[in-house]
């Protein structure tokens, strides 16, 4: 039965760049180059500005997008430098296990970048539009069914694949250029919406850039399609698990939805008496809730760490082979403590944040936000398409006009693309998915009031 093998998995070579020859980086590993290149990109930035659970907080203790990307990394970087040193691994010459610490590190970075304005609500926005009038709006394309199948799914982790391989720093011309062992380990699920599952990681337009990957990498083919997860990518699930887990909690006491009794409750529900006790000791007084959380989370956070790398060495055969399903913690066994506490967080979390009255209103309104959105520029872009695809019969009128004016790089105006593919229905409607999704909250309300008439009170643009 084959076996993935580290060399393969742990490439680095950049996938897309035309230049294959590893350039030196003043000291610099190819995988530091990884973060850096996530780090500083305007995507990253604006993750600011983007819902982690709580749409618009006015709170400034709450996460967002980008400062829960980077706890991901670290607790990330922590379980991939552990992971570097066990016996499990045979690491090749040139990888050290720091370097596993930084490959897991940067796809953590990465792991959100996808997600549209409004979080999770968003993704369902977006979803609840082209299912209610994609058909209505796409009447007279040609396109082929599993292209708008394609559009008529949006999903965070595709769209974040074809940021950091396609529409960010070099456009359509290999994206970010990130190593192979980077996206492998970025992949949650290494397959397209042909597979027709429920999660997948790259829409169709990024099929040969997935294929080329899973090749440089060496996953094993799946018989139902698409590829077998890369080893690593399995710590950037668990971390982002550990984290939003127990994150949320956090946040849900800052906003008094829950109390930190609860959490506390919650969270040391599969311990020793005697841990409790110990973890108890740590607190300040009992008002001080932010400190006495996070005293429970490093505490709470250890434990789970070394839980996740026990895990990976326990399945360690059948994730080599391709065979290991589920998330790390269900190779632990059933009695084991740390199998149970994120999942006893969740299920809180599900019970009595996210139904909370105050974030389903503001959810409902990013509803409203999305139509307006996605009616003006999808009818844009097709106007364009039309145009491009036959300009001696077809115009495109003066607002549609001005909407493009909008999308900036993202519009499809010339007949071409720069990597030389002509544009048809599909990459146009695709371009106005990367501006939208690409919108921090507040642009995307703001943008939305303007299309509505609503703008002229003098708001400043975000």
């Amino acid at each position: 039965m084959p076996e993935m093998e580290w060399k393969k998995l742990l490439s680095k070579k950049r996938i897309g760049d035309p230049h294959p020859a590893l350039k030196a980086s003043l000291g610099r590993t190819e995988f530091q180059v990884d973060i850096d290149r996530i780090i500083f990109s305007s995507v990253f930035r604006r993750m600011s500005k983007k819902t982690q659970v709580h749409p618009l907080a006015p709170n400034d203790h709450i996460h967002n997008r980008l400062t829960h990307s980077l706890e991901v990394a670290r607790v990330g970087a922590a379980l991939g430098q552990a992971l570097g040193h066990s016996s499990k691994i045979s690491l090749p010459e040139d990888i050290l296990p720091s370097d596993i610490g930084n490959i897991v590190h940067a796809a953590c970075l990465a792991h959100d970048m996808g997600n549209p304005p409004f979080g999770h609500a968003g993704e369902s926005s977006i979803k609840n539009w082209f299912s209610s009038y994609g058909d209505k709006i796409l009447e007279h394309s040609a396109l082929e069914q599993s292209y708008k199948d394609d559009l008529f799914h949006f999903d965070g982790n595709a769209q974040g694949f074809r940021i950091i391989t396609q529409t960010d720093n070099h456009v359509f011309a290999g994206g970010q250029r990130l190593t192979a062992a980077t996206l492998g380990t970025f992949l949650k699920y290494p397959w397209t919406t042909k597979e027709n599952k429920k999660k997948f990681g790259a829409f169709v337009s990024e099929y040969n850039i997935l294929k080329n990957v899973a090749e440089e990498t060496g996953l094993i083919p799946k018989n139902e399609g698409g590829w077998c997860r890369h080893p690593l990518a399995f710590l950037t699930e668990a971390a982002d698990d550990i984290c939003y887990g127990i994150i949320d909690l956090e946040d849900a006491v800052e906003l008094k939805i829950i109390s930190f009794s609860e959490v506390f409750d919650v969270l040391t529900s599969s311990l020793e008496l005697e841990e409790k006790d110990l973890i108890k000791s740590t607190f300040s007084q009992a008002e001080a809730h932010r400190v006495n959380l996070t005293r429970l989370r490093g505490a709470v956070f250890d434990k789970l760490i070394n839980g996740a790398v026990e895990a990976f060495e326990t399945a360690h055969d059948d994730i080599m082979r391709g065979q290991f399903s589920g998330d790390l913690f269900s190779a632990l066994a059933s009695d084991d403590p740390r199998k149970h506490i994120v999942r006893a967080a969740k299920e809180l979390a599900n019970r009595k944040i996210y139904g909370d009255m105050k974030k389903v209103e503001v959810e409902l309104g990013s509803s409203s936000t999305y139509a307006s959105l996605l009616d003006t520029f999808c009818r844009a872009a097709l106007r364009s398409s039309a145009h491009l695809s036959n300009p001696g019969n077809t115009s495109v009128d003066w607002k549609s006009k001005l909407v493009l004016r909008l999308l900036g790089d993202h519009s499809p105006l010339v007949s071409k693309r720069d990597d030389g593919e002509s544009w048809n229905d599909y990459e146009c409607i695709r371009r106005v998915l990367d501006f939208v999704s690409g919108m921090t909250d507040n642009y995307a309300i703001y943008v939305a009031q303007q299309i509505n008439g609503a703008g002229f009170t003098g708001a400043q643009r975000p």
